[in-house]
């Protein structure tokens, strides 16, 4: 171990030519990985939002939980070899101790996957009461405000997690749609509450709801983009995303009730990836402390 301010190492890799063994050539390319203590904080950052302890860690890396102290900490800047051992016990990408300017993206945790999960489930219900789909009987009139509230909240907590997923995956298409999306369900139900106060108030509202349909073809875009073991998932949501979209973007209302139904199997199949993203990182963890 060394008291180093920077951890630069070059890694130098020679190419035989197949077809003439008598020519090579060599390429040198220099990485530099944070400084301390950056290093160590961006470690401890990580251990603490998968919920695992310093000792987990150092059991789970073969590494000394007081070397693992001292590198959290500061104190020391570690070999290659045993931040190697960190990322891997973390089940995390080794770049993400990357100190270049392109910087990683980094990760969802496990407890945040968990908790978009459960609020998937309370969105789908809340747009189920919310939505113009339901009969329009006394207690579906009584529950229609209170239903948008809370569609409002878990629907925008909901798709902070598909941004943070395509903030994680350098997916564009994903992340900002979702951010579009996040900003404009606060934005609807705005305008649902002020409705009967201004004659222009429906005109905005059907304004937004065509804006809305026109972001969901970058979102499904950005669902179908997305690299990951459950491609099929993904996919499924972005074609039925893709689907939806006009629905929503010809103002016609008798489709804009074609496409609230068709969003409960939509949001059901979010729900399914994030639950599936959700047991693949739990599953990463049990290992990783095992």
């Amino acid at each position: 171990m060394q008291n180093a301010v920077s951890m630069p190492y070059k890694i130098s890799l020679k190419y035989l030519s197949l077809k003439n063994n008598e020519h090579t050539f060599e390429k040198t390319f220099t990485t530099y990985f944070m400084k301390q203590p950056e290093l160590g904080n961006k470690i401890s950052a990580i251990r603490n939002q998968m919920g695992i302890t310093q000792k987990e860690l150092s059991e789970a890396g073969s590494i000394d939980i007081r070397t693992l102290q001292r590198i959290e900490s500061g104190e020391v800047t570690p070999r290659l070899s045993t931040l190697r051992l960190i990322a891997e016990a973390l089940s995390t990408d080794f770049s993400v101790f990357n100190g270049n300017e392109k910087k990683a993206a980094g990760f969802v945790s496990t407890d945040m996957l968990f908790y978009l999960f459960i609020t998937g489930i309370v969105c789908l219900f809340s747009w189920i009461l919310f939505s113009p789909i339901g009969p329009k009987n006394v207690f579906f009139l009584s529950v229609n405000l209170l239903a948008g509230i809370i569609y409002t909240v878990t629907g925008v907590f909901f798709y902070y997690g598909f941004y943070l997923i395509g903030k994680m995956r350098e997916n564009w298409f994903m992340q900002y749609s979702s951010l579009v999306i996040m900003i404009s369900m606060p934005f609807f139900l705005l305008w649902v509450l002020i409705a009967t106060e201004f004659s222009f108030a429906k005109l905005v509202m059907q304004l937004i709801v065509i804006l809305t349909g026109i972001n969901s073809v970058v979102f499904g875009i950005g669902l179908l983009k997305a690299g990951s073991r459950f491609v099929q998932l993904y996919r499924s949501a972005g074609i039925l995303q893709l689907l939806i979209a006009p629905f929503f973007i010809i103002p016609i209302p008798v489709l804009s009730i074609v496409g609230c139904w068709l969003t409960i199997p939509f949001i059901l199949l979010l729900i399914a990836i994030v639950y599936s993203e959700y047991r693949e990182s739990k599953d990463r963890l049990v290992a990783a402390v095992g």
